[in-house]
């Protein structure tokens, strides 16, 4: 069985570390370019849809009470 000394611990936490930055920039150019591809017609929609005061629930029973 190998021994894991705190180094390694670190080590291996910031190869992790690395990896997550390199998929949160992935993610954020995907997201770019899916904005690219909506119209911006349907962008003003989202928008103001999104500044539209909504209803909380903070429950799944309020929320299914508020559908029933």
């Amino acid at each position: 069985m190998e021994t894991i000394t705190l180094n390694k611990v670190y080590s291996l936490l910031d190869r992790m570390n690395q990896k997550l930055d390199a998929i949160e920039v992935e993610l954020r150019e995907l997201k770019e370019e899916k904005e690219l591809e909506v119209r911006p017609e349907y962008i003003e929609k989202l928008k103001k849809i999104s500044k539209e005061k909504g209803e909380v629930f903070n429950s799944i029973e309020e929320f299914d009470e508020a559908f029933a």
